[in-house]
């Protein structure tokens, strides 16, 4: 089936809509970056990536970059939460029914991104009290989204923790391919031998599944059932992936 490939409006030149924009573009999608601080715009561009700088406040400008026109989808990936906040609610007043994924630093403000019409909030609290800046600052989190959101399907994250028998346990990160088998998505892991804290899944450093250590992934709901079906510990000689 030829994929459809998507308007998508990237508010904010961070590390994580630089990194949400370029793996929609890889994807195919067609994405537009834009930001209101001239220092991020300058930054992005240094680093290659074609950003343009326009007042948010303005609905003049959200509509000239698509918003209430050709956008499909609309990420507000601003560092600021009260810009966030703010873009929602603006876009939502232009496009109604346009699908908004944001992001929050705090829990009172994804209640507030709710009210204001966001589609989906990516909430840090889900993730060991982990910001979702640091989380998904070298991530592939766009690609589960793209699957999820896009499909109107939930999102969810978990912590899984690697039992000896389980088809995890003695593995390698990068062999799981867990996106092919499950749509699931490897955000990080806590691997012990590194100590307790998140290591994200683009780390060069090979990491063997080892049991104590953790693995945090994104993906939508029924493809978690699976998940957790096949890691029950497998009979001798089989092997789920």
């Amino acid at each position: 089936m030829r994929k459809i490939c998507k308007r998508i409006v990237v508010v904010g030149a961070t590390p994580v809509g630089l990194e949400v924009a370029r793996q929609l573009t890889q994807r195919g999608q067609a994405v537009s970056i834009v930001d209101d601080h001239k220092a991020d715009v300058d930054k992005a561009h240094s680093q290659g990536f074609a950003v343009e700088q326009i007042n948010l406040q303005d609905d003049d400008e959200l509509r000239r970059v698509g918003i209430g026109d050709d956008a499909d989808v609309l990420f507000a990936l601003h560092n600021d939460d009260a810009s966030n906040v703010f873009l929602v609610i603006s876009a939502k007043a232009i496009a109604p029914e346009l699908p908004i994924v944001s992001i929050s630093g705090s829990r009172d403000t994804i209640e507030r991104l709710y009210a204001a019409g966001a589609t989906k909030v990516i909430d840090p609290y889900r993730i060991s009290g982990y910001k979702i800046y640091e989380l998904m600052h070298r991530s592939v989190i766009a690609e589960t989204m793209e699957r999820t959101v896009f499909g109107k399907v939930d999102l969810d994250i978990a912590e899984i923790h690697v039992e000896e028998g389980s088809f995890l346990h003695g593995r390698y990160l990068d062999e799981l391919s867990l996106d092919e088998r499950y749509n699931l998505i490897v955000l990080g892991v806590v691997d012990r031998n590194f100590g307790d804290h998140l290591i994200f899944a683009t780390d060069p450093r090979r990491h063997r599944m080892d049991k104590g250590d953790v693995l945090v992934i994104i993906g939508p709901e029924d493809a978690f059932a699976r998940f957790h079906h096949d890691l029950k510990p497998e009979p001798a000689g089989e092997d789920p992936v």
